[in-house]
């Protein structure tokens, strides 16, 4: 009996305690059953009630001290007396009953006089109570009814949002909240910090689950329900219809919700309240002193902030933003003024200034980052201005992101279609000029372009000038950019270096996508039309080598002793040309597109050497019986003259090889050209070993 007497005492009964199957306790508690329903709601009334009546005392006193201070300030401006020695006169009990509807007479007149520790105590004694009674979400209720609302039907209105702007353009969005916030905190400041620490579960720290969320449900719920009930009010902030509003009212809120928690729990918060605000009586705050010494942990006020973010209201407050539609206004932007670069460039060439950016910023560019035509400079300023901090938004990163790429690929597909040929530049009169009208019953004067349209990747110089620009591009993408991107997402806050890093990496690697389009096209620019257009400028001369054997036939000219003057100009085009853009070669790539060009020219050259020498031959045979027509100065026939030209014409061709910076002995043409002369260099060597 006695185990079983220590093990009932063990068990505390409560109404949640499962009762014995037809016991006489079991009995005898369905008949207290109703006395204690009767008794439970009998103390929800009365703890609700008095909170309700505790913090219609805070909104007064609050009232009273700013009316105080403000009559302070005026009597100190006109006798020049100090303010801050004027106190608001102490709330009487006939003060209270004005207030309180709900509670008695004799309530009102214990209350007449608190201190701010006591109105504090006895507020957290009925919050406590009815937690305990389960009633956690009517302190919740109760204190964004009595409390906060009121609050916010005093503050928000349409004229109050347009202050300090036009209408529409919501510019007193920002003060309007952080006046919200300020008030909030001043009077109920130290309410919610009690709140916080009183509700919070110990023990388990992963477990953030509390019985009554004043901050959240209390505070947030309220601001948020009011910004999304107002037609009038949810229009102006969430579809305005213009990017740079919407981008402005999304950074208030966005800012607004990220320090709430901070800012209502922050310590730093409650030390910065004004003279005059205390909640119950003037003088010293008891309430905030004790505050400070036991203020909140940092870890305490971010999971406080987790719970905002995680609450439903939260993400139904985040769906309200049509975030989709607010980038398509801005790549829009961003579209609209690469085409109108784009146009002009095609109109009136490479050389158009078409960078509609601040001077300033053109010189810094050019400075910082290296372009020169002004089609890129304004590309790149495109691209900069999406991560401007009057643009970006944060949720929308990868689409950004994602519209960096396409920009930077409508920019290579315009360069490589128009290197090609498929786009021409210049203007054609007959459509897009319309014919000038008769004056004075003249003939009308046709509207000729200032250039026809053309191909500029017919230029070398053009398509070195513009493959430059694209290297340059490519890096600064993968470098200047990068920083550019992360600097705009990490703001001001303060990060880890190795958090940096890894935000760079994934940043970069992101990016790499629009770099990898531009590589293809700066080597085919080098590759294939650079080494086509100069090939074609390199052998132009050779054509000049059947008129070698003309000099020579049945001339009676004397031996040559100088390379032929078509030799010089051979590889001149190239020289010149890699002069010009030794300083603007990419350096993936190398020397390839010269030994692509040497080939070619060489191969070409030796073709023609080749036919030639056949041709000689077949003459000498048809004319091997005219010993007559041998020369006597040097005994050499007009064949062997021939040769001999071949083969100085050779060595100097040669030097000219080395000179453009390609080693010979890698050209398969030179050697072959140097077997082609062999005789010639025979006929040389015998003239200088005779002479």
């Amino acid at each position: 009996a006695s185990s079983g007497e220590s093990q009932s005492a063990a068990v505390v009964p409560n109404l949640r305690t499962a009762l014995e199957e037809d016991t006489e306790s079991a009995q005898f508690l369905m008949k207290l059953a109703p006395r204690i329903r009767r008794l439970e709601s009998s103390t929800v009334e009365s703890l609700s009630q008095a909170m309700e009546f505790l913090l219609l005392q805070i909104q007064e006193a609050r009232e009273n001290a700013e009316s105080s201070g403000a009559v302070a300030r005026n009597k100190s401006e006109d006798d020049g007396t100090d303010e801050k020695k004027v106190s608001a006169p102490p709330m009487s009990g006939n003060s209270m009953q004005s207030i309180s509807t709900t509670g008695s007479k004799d309530f009102d007149n214990d209350l007449d006089l608190l201190s701010d520790m006591d109105a504090l105590l006895m507020l957290g004694h009925c919050m406590r109570g009815l937690a305990i009674l389960g009633r956690g979400d009517n302190v919740e209720s109760i204190f964004a009814r009595v409390a906060i609302m009121p609050l916010i039907r005093s503050k928000v209105s349409m004229g109050r949002l347009d202050e300090g702007g036009s209408r529409g353009e919501c510019a007193g969005l920002f003060s309007l909240l952080d006046e919200m916030a300020t008030s909030i905190q001043q009077t109920y400041g130290s309410l919610l910090c009690l709140a916080e620490d009183m509700f919070h579960v110990s023990g388990d720290e992963s477990n953030s689950s509390i019985d009554v969320d004043l901050l959240t449900a209390g505070v947030w719920v309220p601001i948020a329900t009011a910004l999304m009930a107002d037609t009038a009010i949810k229009m102006a902030i969430f579809s305005p219809g213009i990017a740079s509003i919407l981008q402005a009212n999304y950074i208030a809120l966005d800012t607004f919700l990220a320090e709430l928690a901070g800012r209502l729990l922050s310590p730093k918060s409650i030390e910065g309240r004004a003279n005059g605000s205390s909640a119950i009586t003037n003088g010293e705050s008891e309430a905030d002193a004790f505050l400070q010494k036991s203020a909140l942990p940092k870890e305490r006020i971010d999971r406080a902030q987790e719970r905002i973010y995680a609450h439903s209201k939260t993400a139904e407050f985040s769906k309200r933003w049509n975030l989709p539609i607010y980038y398509q206004l801005r790549f829009g932007e961003s579209c609209s003024r690469l085409n109108r670069a784009v146009d002009q460039t095609k109109r009136e060439g490479w050389i158009a200034q078409v960078f509609s950016g601040s001077e300033d910023r053109a010189v810094e560019l050019k400075s910082k980052i290296g372009f020169e035509l002004t089609l890129f400079l304004e590309l790149y300023d495109v691209l900069s201005d999406l991560w401007r901090p009057d643009v970006i938004l944060r949720p929308l990163t990868n689409r950004f992101l994602r519209g960096s790429v396409q920009l930077v690929g409508r920019s290579v597909s315009f360069i490589s279609e128009s290197m090609e040929g498929k786009i021409k530049f210049g203007e054609d009169p007959a459509e897009n000029k319309p014919k000038s009208e008769p004056e004075n019953g003249g003939s009308s004067e046709p509207a000729y372009p200032t250039r026809a349209p053309y191909c500029w990747g017919e230029s070398e110089d053009d398509v070195a000038a513009v493959a430059w620009e694209l290297t340059i591009l490519e890096s600064a993408i993968q470098n200047d950019y990068v920083d550019t991107v992360c600097e705009s997402l990490q703001g001001d806050q303060t990060t880890d270096p190795a958090e940096t890093d890894e935000l760079k990496t994934l940043v970069g690697e992101l990016l790499r996508e629009a770099s990898d389009q531009i590589r293809p096209i700066v080597d085919k620019a080098w590759n294939s039309v650079i080494v086509r257009l100069l090939t074609t400028k390199c052998v132009a001369p050779l054509s000049a080598v059947k008129g070698v054997a003309v000099m020579y036939r049945m001339t009676n000219r004397p031996p040559p002793t100088q390379p032929s003057s078509f030799v010089g100009t051979i590889f001149r085009p190239l020289k010149e040309f890699s002069q010009s853009f030794t300083n603007r070669t990419p350096v993936t790539i190398g020397s390839k597109w010269k030994q692509q060009i040497v080939v070619t020219v060489s191969d070409k050259y030796a073709a023609a050497v080749d036919e030639l020498l056949t041709t000689v031959q077949r003459t000498e045979v048809a004319l091997k019986n005219r010993k007559a027509r041998r020369v006597a100065a040097g005994g050499m026939s007009d064949g062997e003259k021939l040769k001999l030209q071949l083969y100085l014409d050779f060595k100097f061709f040669h030097q000219s090889v080395r000179e453009v910076g390609v080693d010979p002995g890698t050209v398969i043409g030179v050697s072959k050209l140097k077997e082609l002369t062999a005789e010639g260099e025979t006929l040389y060597q015998r003239q200088h070993n005779g002479s």
